[in-house]
């Protein structure tokens, strides 16, 4: 069984479903200057990758900072918190 979704068609923001079966995938639309609360994915393993934009990333005391085509994976039991630096596309996959 094949699955096709548009990500640029979902409109839903900041925080769109695109897969709910696993794995999860949700895109996640941030407008510049746009930060998230920090939070935690408890017992995931989380692929972050960054479609279109700058993010800096804060995983706990570490911030990375993501641009088009990166990805990064990390523990989901860790604060995380984007922060968008301009109009930003990500992609998040839970694992």
């Amino acid at each position: 069984m094949s699955d096709i979704v548009s990500v640029p068609e979902l409109t839903d923001a900041p925080h769109a479903t695109v897969f709910e079966a696993d794995p999860k995938v949700v895109r996640l639309a941030l407008d510049a200057d746009q930060r998230l609360p920090a939070h935690r994915h408890p017992g995931e393993t989380v692929l972050f990758h960054v479609l279109g934009g700058q993010v800096d990333l804060s995983l706990g005391e570490e911030v990375l900072e993501l641009g088009p085509g990166d990805l990064a994976r990390f523990d989901g039991d860790v604060d995380i918190s984007p922060h968008a630096r301009e109009e930003s596309t990500v992609l998040v996959t839970f694992v």
